[in-house]
């Protein structure tokens, strides 16, 4: 009896201290914990920081919120804030071998990577050039940003002739493709020297090389200042095609005909001694045989009359 008339006592407290503590929970809930990455604590508030890409012109007061700016040109904050002002942005040497691999903006930084062909040094804080693969290595990761050249023996079947930082091992050349043979073998340094079938040396049928000469003889009637004809003969040599088979090695080929026209007979328009006798009697072509009164030499027509 006792203990049930202490419990009766007790039961008020209990209830008061259930709505006690409900009425803490939700205080706790509605008011923001200025431990907050967006929140921070001044003349005894919390207040809002400044969102990325912002600065805090001024703080909150008792009866205002805080003030916030964006960055300017070429400034950046990346994080909620109360600086009072922005970033600067890296700057990207050309001269020291930098590069801008991200411009950056008013919420994100830039950033600065090696150009090609050199890579991040932590011992000088500076751009080193990349090592070169010496011959018969070969770049195992040509292009990487900030990155030492990694160099790699070449296999069998591959070759480097070549001291580069870029550079991979090549195939050797395939000569049963290209249809030759190999000539030499490939190393890791040196390519396969392949070669082709040698030329025949036997010469066409039928062709034969050689000289030839061809005499040809004209013939023609010339009148002298006295009116006398005089028969002349021309020969003219002309050498054409392969040499024919009728004449031997040591015979001269195209000699003119001097027998068809003697030295007595050589003179032209009155130039030298005539012997109209001795070349009366000459022979002369087909076509000058028997010839009638009429396409007689004058010369000769005047000696008839005499005799």
């Amino acid at each position: 009896m006792a203990l049930r008339a202490w419990r009766r006592r007790q039961l008020p407290a209990l209830l008061a201290l259930c709505a006690l503590l409900c009425r803490l929970q939700d205080t706790l809930q509605i008011t923001p914990l200025c431990a907050s990455e967006r929140h921070y604590k001044h003349l005894g508030r919390c207040c809002n920081k400044c969102e990325p890409g912002k600065y805090m012109f001024s703080k909150c007061t008792a009866t205002s919120e805080s003030i916030c700016l964006p960055c300017g040109p070429d400034e950046y904050l990346d994080t909620w804030n109360e600086e009072e002002k922005c970033l600067l942005h890296k700057v990207c040497d050309t001269g020291k071998a930098l590069v801008a691999v991200e411009p950056g903006n008013r919420t994100a930084p830039r950033r600065c990577a090696c150009t090609a062909g050199y890579h991040w040094s932590e011992d000088c804080h500076c751009c080193r050039r990349n090592a070169e693969c010496a011959p018969g290595f070969g770049a195992q990761h040509p292009v990487q940003l900030n990155k030492d050249t990694v160099c790699k023996p070449c296999l069998a079947g591959y070759f480097s002739n070549t001291s580069s930082s870029t550079e991979k091992c090549k195939p050797w050349t395939n000569c049963t493709i290209l249809g030759e043979t190999e000539a030499r073998h490939g190393t890791d340094k040196s390519d396969v020297v392949c070669s082709s079938s040698l030329p025949s040396t036997k010469p066409p049928n039928g062709n034969v090389t050689g000289n030839s000469n061809s005499t040809f003889i004209s013939s023609g009637q010339v009148m002298n200042f006295k009116g006398d004809i005089i028969v002349v003969y021309v020969s003219q040599n002309s050498q054409e095609g392969p040499a024919g088979t009728g004449g031997g090695a040591g015979e001269p080929v195209g000699r003119p005909v001097q027998e068809e026209s003697p030295p007595c007979c050589d003179s032209f328009a009155g130039l030298g001694p005539r012997f109209p006798d001795t070349c009366a009697g000459l022979e002369v072509g087909p076509a000058l045989q028997k010839p009638d009164k009429a396409s007689r030499p004058v010369q000769e027509q005047g000696e008839a009359k005499a005799r």
